[in-house]
């Protein structure tokens, strides 16, 4: 087993150009250092062992995979506990953080809300107990996973980490899925192979439900021999579903893996499971729900409608309005995301008729925490934009800013006047804008009635005296819904 190992090092060392490469466009690898720039659209994380620390100053993305090396390394963790117990030093960092700017704190790593949805990591076995971290109850990580009391912190705080340090005791196939992105393909493709043969763990799911399959599929490298390999010996689990209900398949298209790996997996699951159902509504709401990149959710629908005749007919037929639902109630996706979806479901489902506007005045009606201005605009912006007086414009957009965005009962019952409001008045101004038809209308037909004058002053005389200023306004206000102030 040690002249393995070292023969593993040793391989992999002779190729390091390659152990920095990452497949999918959505796969990034971290050397170090606060200052690093994570593109924006990044799903999967790989930490080179020559990173040596894990900042929380880092801005890592919306990462559902993170794979740490085998030894252990330093992270920012455990650094917002209580000081009165913790040694000069520590009170001396604690006390200097609150009085510098939040961009310069100490950040714990695994607190932050771009790792809110990290769902694949693990912990090396030499990691120290007081460096264990504790997931939040917000956490994906932290629903699933069970807690103890970790006695190395100052206060002995409950700590749900431990499962992540010994996550494959026992399941040599998990461990080398997990961290075969650190070894050349020749060296990864044969330790599977001698896993495989000596153990039979692979049947078995880890503490977070994933099989060999899941791991792969998180994966930073995708090996297509290696896939095959898996898939040979354990067909069951590319319908096996992890502790949130989500097979493989997700997590590739999750992570857009290159179409030739997301084709075999599809292929084989057509091909062994010819009455396998896919959840296309529940797989695109688990993208919502963590605020996966757009480009994500668009390989997801693209990549499963051409490959399942069954997604392609249910794509009209999606609840949209309760992806956008997600996204700012739950997700609380920002203004640019949510805008972004937008743009993105209407492109695939131009043929789709959902009212966004009475989407938000449902939520916004029901929510009282966590509101967002931009929420009123959901599904009226376009309206908003065309209309045909600047000043109509100015008034909707004053009153939106002035919308009250507090969690007080009183805050919650002036936006539902302000929604009200918004919206008749949005109405109101539209009809005014067409009014001018009518208008003419009564113009012309009082010319009409009139002898037809074409002078001039015969024809102003008949616009001011065809009973459009006594007209207009009674039929507006006969198609107007009632004042809601």
């Amino acid at each position: 087993m040690m002249l393995s190992f070292l023969q593993r090092r040793s391989d992999a060392s002779k190729s390091s150009a390659a152990d920095g490469d990452t497949d999918g466009s959505s796969a990034h690898v971290y050397r170090g250092g606060s200052a690093a720039e994570i593109p924006k659209d990044t799903t999967r994380l790989r930490v080179d062992p020559e990173a040596k620390h894990l900042d929380g100053r880092v801005d890592y993305g919306r990462l559902f995979s993170m794979e740490l090396p085998r030894q252990a390394i330093s992270m920012g963790v455990n650094l917002t506990q209580g000081t009165s117990c913790l040694p000069p030093s520590r009170i001396v960092q604690a006390a200097v953080s609150v009085l510098i700017s939040d961009d310069a704190k100490v950040k714990d790593v695994f607190k932050g809300e771009s790792l809110r949805c990290l769902r694949n990591v693990a912990f090396p076995a030499d990691l120290p107990e007081k460096h264990l971290p504790t997931f939040q109850n917000n956490s994906a990580l932290g629903r699933v996973l069970p807690s103890r009391r970790n006695r190395s912190l100052a206060f002995s705080f409950m700590c749900n980490g431990y499962a992540l340090r010994g996550r494959f005791d026992r399941l040599p196939v998990h461990a080398v899925c997990y961290y075969h992105s650190y070894d050349t393909a020749k060296v990864a493709v044969r330790e599977l192979r001698r896993a495989l043969r000596e153990s039979g763990s692979g049947t078995e799911l880890d503490c977070l439900g994933m099989s060999p399959l899941h791991l792969l599929a998180c994966s930073t490298k995708h090996r297509a021999k290696m896939y095959q390999m898996l898939i040979d010996a354990y067909p069951q689990h590319l319908i096996t579903e992890d502790e949130w209900g989500d097979i493989p398949l997700l997590y590739l298209l999750w992570g857009r893996a290159p179409r030739e790996i997301v084709e075999l997996v599809t292929d084989n699951m057509k091909e062994i499971y010819p009455g396998y159902t896919l959840e296309l509504q529940k797989m695109i709401d688990t993208l919502c729900l963590a605020v996966a990149p757009i480009p994500c959710v668009e390989y997801l629908v693209t990549t499963l409608c051409s490959a399942f005749e069954e997604a392609a007919s249910e794509l009209q037929s999606l609840d949209w309005g309760a992806f956008v639902d997600t996204l700012c109630t739950k997700a609380r996706a920002s203004e640019e995301h949510v805008h972004e979806f937008v743009d993105l479901y209407q492109n695939l489902c131009p043929e789709n008729d959902a009212d966004l506007r009475s989407t938000a005045a449902g939520f916004i009606r029901r929510e009282k925490f966590g509101f967002q201005r931009f929420w009123l605009k959901l599904g009226i912006s376009s309206r908003l934009a065309s209309l045909e007086r600047q000043e109509w414009r100015d008034e909707l957009e004053s009153l939106i800013e002035d919308c009250p965005v507090g969690n007080t009962s009183r805050a919650h019952k002036e936006r539902m006047n302000v929604v009200e409001s918004l919206y008749w008045r949005l109405e109101a101004y539209e009809l005014y804008g067409v009014m001018w038809l009518l208008e003419l209308a009564l113009w012309k037909a009082r010319m009409e009635s009139g002898g037809g004058g074409q002078d001039g002053e015969s024809r102003t005389q008949c616009r001011v005296t065809c009973g459009a200023p006594a007209v207009v306004p009674k039929v507006a206000a006969f198609l107007l819904n009632p004042k809601p102030f």
